[in-house]
């Protein structure tokens, strides 16, 4: 079993040597489905006014013992437009409305994380387009303020067909993240048809990966999964795979943080902000392992470099089980997935 892995994605994340942001969403992966034209649409799937889906921004960094870092203060911002609040309601016009938005500010053992919640749904407010919801958060040490911030992409699309989505929701109040020695989180499996949810004559199957390889986790085959803080090496992609009367329906994946491991690793990205736009551009991880609260490496340590899409599928298997003391993500690996590449590094013992 390794010490200790390291996930995240190839996208714009700034000070990452540092500090790790990601913005989780507590009902998986959010997109929106439509008919009829986006100034008016019609049998808008999912409705984003029943589910009010919550984004919380984690921010983790090796410098502190406990993992979690609580900024001093965030800003939220819809399409790159600075959100607006008047008692925790964002008082900005977008399509013609206002109210799409409620700050959820932070309270310890309350709301661990600062968040927002979608209140409305975001087609007209986005013109029919896709759209992006961006954190950045300020972090204060002394004298010194750093700013940090992470890009959640929000896929809209015209035309509610019959294409079934499966997404991963967080089963309990945790946002996928185990705070303590022993703890655990809860992941839920959901499958949907426009705007329903489907029930009737599923079967699942859970994996985890190890060694940079998916494993079939025995005996998990229900609608949910307990992953406990002895499964996690820091952090840990799981993924389901979702059955209607035998056949697959869909699958996704769905990262894990276990911030009571002694052990994390220090990313050192370059460029910093892990940022690729053109053809020739590359990012390349040259990272250590320190002891939790350090900054200084622990021990010499070589690393496994995964990098996947938003399915799980390995984008390098030729270097995957291959150790180095660095890693590379190149605009090829992109274009191959899509967009965003997901990554995985993780300590050769």
């Amino acid at each position: 079993m390794s010490i200790a892995s390291k996930v995240g994605q190839v996208t714009f994340s700034q000070k990452s040597g540092v500090y790790m942001a990601a913005i989780l969403c507590d009902k998986g992966d959010l997109y929106q489905e439509y008919d009829g034209d986006s100034s008016a649409p019609t049998n808008i799937a999912p409705d984003f006014t029943t589910l009010k889906p919550t984004l919380s921004f984690l921010l983790t960094s090796s410098r502190v013992a406990e993992g979690i870092v609580v900024p001093s203060s965030i800003k939220w911002y819809f399409n790159d437009v600075l959100i607006n609040f008047t008692s925790n309601v964002s008082t900005n016009t977008f399509g013609g409305e206002t109210g799409h938005f409620r700050f959820v500010p932070y309270a310890a053992g309350t709301t661990n994380y600062y968040g927002l919640q979608v209140v409305k749904n975001l087609v007209k407010a986005s013109a029919g387009a896709s759209c992006t919801i961006k954190g950045v958060a300020t972090v204060t040490v002394g004298n010194v303020s750093d700013e940090i911030q992470w890009v959640y992409p929000i896929p809209i699309t015209k035309g509610v067909g019959n294409q079934k989505v499966v997404t991963i929701m967080a089963g309990d109040d945790k946002y996928f993240a185990i705070r303590e020695k022993g703890g655990s989180v809860i992941l839920s499996a959901v499958a949907r048809l426009g705007a329903s949810e489907l029930t009737a004559g599923l079967s699942y199957k859970w994996y985890r990966m190890i060694n940079n390889a998916w494993n079939l986790i025995s005996g998990q085959t229900g609608k949910n999964l307990t992953v406990t803080d002895s499964m996690v090496d820091t952090t840990g992609i799981f993924k389901v795979e979702v059955y209607q009367n035998s056949t697959l329906i869909g699958l996704d994946t769905q990262t894990v943080i276990d911030l009571s491991d002694p052990y994390d690793i220090i990313t050192n990205p370059t460029p910093e902000d892990e940022t690729i736009s053109k053809a020739g551009d590359t990012v390349v991880y040259r990272p250590i392992l320190v002891k939790r609260g350090e900054t200084t490496k622990a021990k010499d340590m070589t690393f496994y470099f995964v990098f996947m899409d938003s399915a799980g599928v390995i984008l390098n298997p030729s270097t995957a089980n291959t150790p180095s003391a660095s890693g590379t993500c190149t605009y090829e690996m992109c274009q191959q997935a899509g967009g965003n590449v997901a990554w995985t590094i993780t300590t050769k013992d």
